[in-house]
């Protein structure tokens, strides 16, 4: 636990001491991984494959607001589906103008669950989302997991059905649209996958913030189990072929690292709890305060042991003696050796 939070104290050191540095780097971090994965599952226009045009696309991110690498993703998306077909293309131009009007609308701060969100579904561990948000942000923030969710399943989707949406008969045309709007609109998994990861935001929000000891960890446990069960019952009942295995595995995953956010981001010790009571001219006033675990960082002293001393020469002074003349001018003549000696 102490190296745990030797480590957290050195990252906050760091990224306080040369944040100017440290959030470009990230943003080309998460820009280049946003459209490598893009390219991975669509990669339909060539000219969007190329790692140089990648490498670019994420340089200029890195220089710009986080919300401008959603745009960026949403332009790599909507180029490749354009190259698959003009359809997909206006589908996926309508889905994300109604998901931006809301997302600039309501949550234009969480970029990271829109981004994030497609990731960790490519990882196979998208469950770590809904428990993560819950914890860390708002019931609001649903709306940025929904965004990142069509994001995800338009991409499966276009990929599930490649060889329909790339056939070149003018007869395909309507067909083409109605396979888009039916996975839009029409996608079982989707949505049920929506309805579990909101009740599991909802529910961790809530448990997260009760007065009671160890409330973080119980909402990680809850979150988990609910989402975990939700998705089985609805699995069961509506046949929506989801692996049971990636779904027990990609939750223990997540459970991990939501315990290692709780550690980075929430570690008290309820052993010393405090209760404070104080007053003022209109309340009485009943606090509960828990300290938070924290470790001061050790600081490195260094010892200089073969330091060199530069030696000084001291000139002798040479003394005089006055000399006064008859004509009243004084002038000087050194001493003589017996007269040094004499003073000596």
């Amino acid at each position: 636990m102490t190296s745990v939070l030797e480590a957290k104290e050195y990252i906050k050191s760091f990224y306080f001491k040369y944040e100017i540095y440290v959030n470009p780097v990230m943003k080309l971090l998460l820009a280049l991984l946003t459209f490598l994965m893009i390219n991975r599952n669509m990669g339909y226009m060539e000219m969007l494959n190329s790692f140089m045009i990648v490498l670019m696309a994420a340089l200029v991110c890195s220089l710009l607001p986080w919300n401008f690498i959603v745009v960026a993703a949403a332009g790599f998306i909507l180029l490749h589906s354009y190259a698959l077909a003009v359809e997909c293309a206006l589908v996926v131009l309508a889905v994300f103008a109604l998901m931006f009007l809301l997302y600039f609308r309501f949550v234009p701060g969480g970029t990271l669950v829109v981004l994030l969100t497609p990731l960790l579904f490519s990882f196979g561990i998208p469950f770590v989302i809904p428990v993560a948000v819950g914890l860390l942000g708002t019931p609001v923030s649903i709306l940025a997991i929904v965004c990142g969710l069509i994001t995800a399943f338009l991409i499966g989707h276009m990929e599930d059905n490649l060889a329909l949406l790339s056939a070149q008969d003018a007869e395909s045309s309507s067909q083409k649209l109605r396979i888009m709007i039916d996975g839009v609109l029409e996608n079982k998994s989707m949505l049920v996958i929506m309805v579990a990861f909101a009740v599991t935001v909802l529910l961790v929000y809530v448990i997260r913030r009760l007065s009671i000891r160890y409330a973080w960890t119980f909402a990680i446990v809850g979150g988990i189990l609910a989402n975990v069960i939700l998705l089985l019952v609805c699995e069961l009942l509506l046949e929506l072929n989801l692996s049971v295995v990636w779904i027990l595995v990609g939750s223990l995953v997540s459970g991990l690292i939501c315990k290692l956010i709780q550690l980075m981001c929430f570690n008290v010790d309820y052993e010393r709890t405090e209760m404070v009571q104080f007053e003022d001219d209109e309340y009485y006033y009943y606090v509960k305060a828990v300290p938070k675990n924290l470790v001061a960082i050790p600081e490195k002293q260094v010892k200089k042991i073969n330091t060199q001393h530069k030696k000084t020469s001291v000139k002798p002074t040479k003394k005089v003696n006055t000399i006064n003349t008859s004509n009243g001018v004084s002038r000087t003549a050194p001493r003589s050796s017996k007269e040094n000696q004499t003073s000596k």
